[in-house]
């Protein structure tokens, strides 16, 4: 559902009444919880409409930025991944292999094949209805990756066969949900788990299951008490319907009987969107007509509302605080000043239509991610991987382990020169014991003494990765071109680096293919390097040490003839 880019419709802060109610659906949707525990009292709640890519309009309620819930078509809540880090029992889950998860981040469903059944017989994979939410785990981490529907009833999924869809994913780690906030994205919290038992891995299903996933309800399940929990079911559902309507009704009365909100809210997005642009001292007309009209969604009539006159509104704005206006001379008057440091104007979100001319970065990425599989540094083997400057609990990709196995093999000159196997010194020793192996045993010893996850990465890391390398050479007709290289090891999208060169260079730009080498070369018309150097570090925040050939910019100086 999100694992393709959204586009924020709206976002508007839930205030008073609003916030009690949402804290209401919370309550009806997960009585099990303790609603302070998901959304505190003085928390600040924000409602975000979304668009996304599939077409299907929803709605996501982020608490104190982090999206903590969002919306199905019927007004179901559903909860985020950092919910369930935070209350894991919320959901009850299903645990899948950890070699499915990258075969889930590119858009498959879990089907039953991936699904460890821990139980037997109907209680294979527990009592649950078709529909319900279920957060899905991994065999070696008992935190979620994922939230799904159920694509049948239990007692289907185990008439199946073992074959077909288990959950319909809704929401994934590493999608775009997960990074809606860049400045607060983590990764996925590692729950050691042992190997598998009956006591990490309870029967799906059995009365251990159930009290995990519904502590408030640990009755055994007889017909009476299913008719009760689909009673009790019945009225959530009413209640959580008929709360949303309200809210919904309320939120339309207000837009409809107020254009005093409507020309307050073009006046604080005029100062969100161009505060910092306003060229003061600046016409109160002016302002009205060249700011304000243009952020409204629709036409303002000032003598419909209560102030019949700009004057008294912007008087009106005066005292409370947003602008300071001055009279030059009898009936003109010039905003002197701003205050973008207001309050209201602060918590003020506006449309994200104006995002637009900005780039719209949420539509369009300027980097790709990418799953990486890592190996987490444990007690065991931190007496090895400290010498050589990591850390206990940091994270190494798989790829590394056998560069940092020959690094340390190397420095300590353990490879025998006729077997061409590994002698142990006294940490290896103590790490999987007194054996000679070769590299690749050896990398496998200590990865099976390592916790083993994975962590979403952008392009934005640095460490590892080859030098940007600009360059200038001449085409036919004596044309100068700048040539790039070695862009796409940053993880920058191509397509979009190349769209921001056409717009803002104003040259043709292309991708050339070079002879006998895997990688691609960017070429653009003319002397461009300060113009690429720019881009890099300012918009894709590329360090300048990574970046070579600025020297060969233009200074920009002409030189008059003598």
């Amino acid at each position: 559902m999100f694992l393709k880019p959204y586009r924020p419709k709206s976002s508007a802060a839930l205030k008073g009444s609003d916030s009690k109610k949402f804290r209401q659906r919370v309550e009806a949707a997960f009585p099990h919880v303790a609603v302070d525990q998901l959304v505190p009292a003085k928390a600040a709640v924000t409602q975000v409409k979304i668009l996304t890519h599939g077409g299907v309009q929803s709605m996501v309620y982020c608490v104190d930025k982090l999206p903590l819930f969002f919306e199905l078509d019927g007004g179901q809540l559903v909860p985020t991944l950092y919910t369930l880090w935070t209350i894991p029992h919320i959901l009850p889950y299903f645990t899948t292999h950890e070699g499915v998860l990258p075969k889930l981040t590119n858009g498959a469903d879990l089907m039953l094949p991936g699904v460890v059944p821990l139980g037997v017989g109907l209680s294979m994979y527990g009592h649950y209805k078709k529909g319900q939410l279920m957060a899905v785990n991994l065999t070696n981490n008992k935190s979620a990756v994922g939230v799904g529907q159920l694509a049948r009833s239990s007692d289907e999924l185990y008439m199946c066969g073992g074959h077909g869809v288990a959950i319909k994913m809704l929401h994934l780690f590493g999608d775009k949900l997960w990074s809606h906030e860049p400045s607060l994205v983590q990764q996925i919290p590692l729950v050691k788990t042992k190997a598998l038992s009956g006591e990490d891995f309870p029967a799906l299903g059995s009365e251990q299951e159930r009290k995990k996933a519904s502590p408030a309800n640990p009755a055994p399940v007889t017909f009476a008490s299913v008719a009760q929990t689909e009673e009790l079911e019945t009225e959530t559902a009413a209640l959580t319907l008929e709360s949303q309507e309200t809210a919904e009704s309320d939120e339309d009365a207000v837009e409809e009987a107020s254009p005093e909100l409507v020309l307050k809210n073009a006046f604080l997005s005029a100062l969100k969107n161009n505060g910092k642009k306003l060229p003061l001292p600046l016409l109160t007309s002016n302002f009205y007509r060249l700011y304000v009209v243009t952020e409204a969604p629709e036409q303002i009539d000032l003598k419909k509302t209560r102030y019949k006159k700009l004057s008294n509104f912007l008087a009106e704005m005066v005292d409370q605080g947003f602008i300071v206006v001055r009279e030059e001379s009898k009936g003109v008057d010039k905003i002197i000043s701003v205050d973008l440091e207001h309050p209201e104007v602060v918590n003020f979100i506006t449309d994200v239509k104006a995002g637009e001319a900005n780039g719209a970065a949420s539509e369009t990425p300027l980097f790709h991610s990418e799953l990486k599989e890592m190996y987490i540094v444990t007690d065991v083997t931190a007496a090895f991987f400290t010498k050589l400057n990591y850390k206990r609990g940091e994270g190494i990709p798989a790829g590394q382990i056998k560069k940092i196995v020959r690094e340390y093999v190397s420095k300590h000159s353990l490879l025998h020169p006729l077997t061409k196997l590994v002698r142990p010194d006294e940490t290896l020793i103590e790490l999987y014991g007194n054996r000679e192996a070769s590299l690749s045993e050896m990398c496998s010893l200590i990865t099976s003494k390592m916790e083993h996850s994975y962590q979403m990465c952008s392009g934005k890391d640095t460490s590892g990765k080859p030098l940007i390398q600009m360059s200038l050479a001449t085409r036919s007709g004596n044309k100068k071109v700048t040539l790039v290289s070695n862009i796409e090891a940053y993880g920058i999208i191509l397509a979009e680096f190349i769209k921001l060169c056409k717009q803002g260079a104003a040259a043709s730009t292309s991708v050339v293919k070079l002879p006998h080498q895997k990688h691609e070369q960017l070429q653009i018309q003319g002397n461009q390097v300060r113009f690429v150097h720019t881009l890099l570090t300012e918009t894709y925040k590329v360090p300048p040490k990574c970046i070579l050939g600025l020297e060969l910019a233009k200074d920009g100086k002409k030189h008059k003839k003598k």
